[in-house]
């Protein structure tokens, strides 16, 4: 069990959300993103150091409760305490302090890079901080367009914010690239002066984040507000990554709740194609669990949990291999969230399908993980503009991602056939750039999830993962692009019909030990998992009726075959 199991069971947690105003499901969400990261002591050697316990931290079940805190609880620790801590614990240990306020929640941290006119063209942005004669800098955003977009700078919970503002460096009239600078925001009641945050309508489908417009008017900043020094760069824009590169940590951090995801949205399924019956051809009642189209999305779902697991151990290892190309690091955190995300997002609509109109509600939470895991795919790096950099850099042979240990497995050899038919593509060409923007470019996140298919597979298999689950994990795989296997002759479309079902008949008997191996019971609040939970959950909704109406007796599942 996680460090919390009995966090998930207060009443903290245990408030239904939904039935909130968004102000208040805001500031419950920062009350849950604080609550699960002091239940977790994260420490500013685990946030410099990248410990066990960080990496811990992002895939906890808990996080699937509430995405918002999860978001919240992501920038405050890994965006802006970890970009603070690289500095503090080298040049700048005047910072400590702050970090240790940040880790414990006396202070919220905001991380303002991206601006709403530039997207992934965030190195040209046009933020600037103009250094005067007194050693002070001026941060001012040029027009509307300019403002930093989504950081949640509003006041709230009385708790001063600050943040880390990128912006372009100019000294004497010369623009010297981007720099992080510290930036006094609000004090919790009121915006510092010069700052304005302009609140956004919540995204749709997900929970709340107090999400914002942010735009400096002239804002006068200290010396000590510059992190780093004066100098002009001969590398400006490999200095502007390394100046970001929490947020390639955040990248494979975040895509780790997929692994939760999958794991609570499966069980909760489980749970009610159990409990759920209709009545047979045969006119007896049976559970829709004995249906094959229940049966295949949720062992896959489970399948994908363990498999992704493994993946995830891996990745954090050769993540964290400094004897690697810092390049080929970012390569495996992209290959990584591309797969993760792919697997939960068919999982949360699939199996939000199978369970009908419930499937639809937020209480249930499948359709809202759905809305949150796309907000996943685009944080700390959009997947698509992720998966066009990794397959271009691979084509161009700028660095190699480490090689398969089951190299003539179908997932490698898979692999392996979509980049060489990539390179034959371009260097058929006379124009390389037009060829892979032409023909290479809209098959690149097809080509990394390819690549994240084999790394979970072998991660899998080298971990000893169960094999019935790694048969199901294969077949699914081959199945997102059955037509190639097919045309090199290696299965039939029967045969991989058949793998699948053998898998499947392995794995169904233990169906039961497989949703407790992931030990996330505690963490499950739908109610329609048990005839239970359904009465509690029905006695906290808003009722209306007459006086002369009387309660109706309480229908029995087993006997409709379109009740939900």
């Amino acid at each position: 069990m996680t460090s919390t199991s009995q966090l998930c069971q207060s009443d903290l947690f245990q408030k239904r959300s939904e039935l909130l105003s968004r102000d208040e499901r805001v500031v419950l969400s920062y009350e849950r993103a604080r609550a699960i990261g002091l239940a977790h002591g994260i420490t500013f050697h685990d946030i410099l150091d990248l410990t066990q316990k960080f990496w811990g931290m992002n895939a906890d079940p808990i996080t699937v409760l509430d995405v918002a805190a999860s978001t919240l609880l992501t920038i405050q620790y890994n965006l802006v305490a970890g970009t603070l801590a690289q500095y503090a614990a080298t040049t700048r240990p005047d910072f400590i302090s702050l970090v240790e306020d940040i880790l414990r929640w006396d202070v919220i941290g905001q991380f303002c890079l991206t601006e709403l006119g530039r997207g992934l063209d965030i190195f040209r942005m046009k933020t600037s901080a103009t250094l005067l004669p007194t050693g002070e800098f001026v941060l001012h955003t040029p027009l509307p367009s300019d403002a930093k977009f989504m950081p949640p700078t509003v006041p709230v919970k009385g708790l001063p914010c600050v943040a880390i503002v990128f912006a372009q460096l100019y000294v004497n009239g010369e623009c010297r690239g981007p720099r992080p600078f510290v930036v006094n925001i609000n004090d919790g009641y009121h915006m510092c002066n010069g700052v304005t945050s302009k609140l956004l309508p919540p995204r749709g489908g997900s929970t709340p984040v107090n999400h914002a417009l942010t735009s400096f008017n002239h804002v006068c900043l200290p010396p000590s507000a510059l992190l780093g020094d004066l100098s002009k760069s001969n590398r400006m824009h490999r200095d502007f990554m390394s100046s970001i590169w929490r947020v390639t940590i955040g990248a494979l951090a975040i895509s780790s709740v997929a692994i939760p995801d999958l794991q609570i949205s499966s069980y909760i399924a489980a749970r009610y194609f159990q409990r759920r019956h209709v009545t047979s051809v045969y006119g007896n009642p049976v559970p829709i669990l004995s249906y094959r189209t229940q049966q295949l999305p949720l062992l896959h779902a489970i399948a994908q949990a363990f498999v992704l697991k493994a993946l995830y151990k891996r990745s954090i290892e050769q993540f964290m291999d400094k004897n690697l190309d810092i390049r080929v690091r970012h390569g495996v955190a992209a290959c990584c969230k591309a797969v993760m995300v792919q697997h939960a997002q068919l999982a949360n609509c699939v199996l939000s399908e199978r369970m009908g109109a419930q499937g639809l509600f937020e209480y249930n939470r499948l359709s809202n993980l759905y809305s949150e895991l796309r907000g996943v795919g685009i944080a700390e790096g959009d997947i698509l503009g992720l998966s066009m950099r990794l397959v271009g850099d691979t084509l161009a042979e700028m660095y190699k991602l480490p090689l398969s240990t089951h190299p003539d497995g179908p997932l490698a050899l898979h692999e392996n056939s979509l980049f060489d038919e990539a390179t034959e593509m371009v260097s058929s060409s006379s124009d390389f750039t037009q060829a892979f923007m032409q023909y290479v470019q809209p098959r690149s996140q097809m080509m990394v999830e390819s690549m994240g298919h084999r790394m979970a597979y072998d991660a899998a298999v080298d971990q000893g993962v169960s094999q019935c689950l790694i048969d199901l994990y294969l077949a699914n795989a081959v199945k997102t692009d059955a037509a190639w296997y097919v045309e090199r002759g290696i299965f039939t479309r029967q045969a991989i019909m058949r793998m699948e079902d053998t898998a499947l008949l392995a794995a169904l008997p233990r169906l039961d030990e497989l949703l407790v191996a992931m030990e996330v019971e505690p963490y499950v609040l739908s109610p329609i998992i048990s005839d239970e939970c359904w009465e509690k959950f029905s006695k906290t909704l808003p009722v209306y009726s007459s006086p002369q109406a009387e309660a109706p007796p309480q229908p029995t599942l087993v006997l409709g075959r379109a009740r939900l």
